[in-house]
């Protein structure tokens, strides 16, 4: 058994047009640059840039960090490395530029807000509580972001589809940290605000965003480790929150401060940053955000990723294996994957591998025939409550970018 209590991983037998898809891979997405594959054991440790992390990930800054990983080297993983995973830092403390973990002991977080008592504990602490793990999916907002370009320009990093990766958090629930507290909520308290310590842009508090509280206590925890290691200071160690199923910036790192609030934060990072339309507008639409007709980054929307082949890649004809992953918010399992090679006029059933957790991604492959010339192969997940990606990913447009999760479509040469 899987030491969280799911299935052990098996890996996907090889296929033999695998190698293939590997040395014959072209362009990674729009916007990112062209990289080579390369065997994770032949791959150089470590980049100057960011100590610990794989030079061959794609940075579009360097601090505070930006880098992408390649997603042809996700395939085969069913953990993320912590060399490859991604890097989305929106400030980023001076000492906190490597996977080396910043010392527990002296890390100050405050419970604050509307409760009896304000309480100041030293994250050292957290370590004799009881923890839980969580195998999950860690997904920018942004990620695929350059993919809403093609109805309108959008601002923001022009993100391909790598800001992704599939981990391991364990920390302490936020319920048990209120208990050994002895946080006394008040009746009024409807939210919780949390504060990280990355250093906040001129004019500005530090990075911070508000979660339901009811969901805040059912989910969320204090992540102390990331893939059974000390937490990255990085990834936002000593201490980050983590609510499972949530996009990634609602993961506050280097956290500091809790408030228990009546209200969402009217911080800048809450609104009009990480927001969607609560319905669909024009691509273009110069859209002014309000807490009404928006809604934050919360629950993940199902969403399927091409890991092989390529975009651009050079196929043979005949048959060809399609891998990628499939995930949404943990709500329901994901049900199918449906790979078509047709235009969705007909679609095949991938097979899928059974994941750890509700929150960790499904593995997925299909073997498909593809005929001489350009093609463009589609996948789409489906979860069990029947929600799905559109075919037109662009019906979600907004103005910076946020949470696609269109129909993938990846072009390929046949012949």
């Amino acid at each position: 058994m899987h030491p969280s209590g799911g299935q052990r991983f098996h890996p996907f037998r090889q296929h033999p047009h695998r190698r293939a898809f590997l040395q014959r891979a072209g362009a990674l997405a729009a916007g990112m640059l062209v990289l080579p594959r390369a065997s994770w054991a032949a791959a150089p440790q470590s980049t100057p840039i960011m100590p610990g992390k794989d030079p061959r990930l794609v940075v579009y800054k360097v601090s505070p960090a930006l880098a992408e990983t390649p997603v042809d080297l996700l395939a085969g993983q069913q953990i993320t490395p912590m060399p490859l995973l991604f890097v989305r830092n929106n400030g980023q403390p001076d000492n906190a530029a490597t996977i080396k973990p910043l010392p527990l002991a002296g890390w100050k977080i405050e419970l604050a807000g509307m409760v009896e008592k304000p309480v100041t504990l030293d994250a050292a602490a957290l370590a004799d509580m009881d923890q839980i793990e969580h195998e999950m999916v860690l997904q920018c907002s942004g990620n695929s972001r350059a993919l809403f370009a093609a109805a309108a320009p959008v601002t923001g990093t022009q993100w391909g589809r790598g800001a992704m990766g599939n981990v391991k958090f364990a920390g302490v629930p936020l319920s048990t940290l209120v208990d050994r507290a002895g946080l006394r909520i008040q009746p009024g308290a409807k939210y919780v605000t949390f504060e990280g310590a990355d250093p906040p842009a001129p004019g500005e508090q530090s990075f911070e965003h508000s979660i339901p509280l009811d969901a805040a206590l059912a989910k969320s925890f204090v992540a102390l480790r990331l893939n059974g290691d000390p937490l990255p200071a990085i990834h936002g160690g000593p201490v980050r929150l983590v609510t499972p199923g949530y996009y990634g910036t609602m993961h506050v790192k280097w956290l500091r401060n809790l408030r228990f609030t009546p209200a969402e934060s009217d911080h800048a990072s809450q609104i009009p940053r990480y927001r969607n339309p609560r319905q669909p507008i024009a691509p273009g639409t110069d859209y002014h955000f309000t807490y009404t007709n928006s809604e934050p980054h919360y629950g993940m929307r199902p969403k399927s990723v091409v890991l092989l082949p390529l975009p651009g890649a050079k196929l043979p004809v005949g048959e060809s294996v399609v891998e990628g992953v499939a995930f949404n918010d943990g709500a329901a399992k994901i049900e199918q994957v449906l790979v078509s090679i047709d235009g969705g006029n007909s679609w095949q059933r991938a097979k899928l591998e059974v994941p750890a957790s509700p929150y960790a991604w499904t593995r997925w492959q299909a073997t498909v025939r593809l005929p001489r010339g350009s093609q463009q192969i589609w996948a789409r997940a489906i979860d069990a409550l029947g929600r799905s990606q559109p075919l037109d990913g662009s019906v979600y447009w907004n103005p910076e970018g946020y949470t696609w999760n269109g129909v993938e479509k990846i072009d390929v040469t046949v012949g």
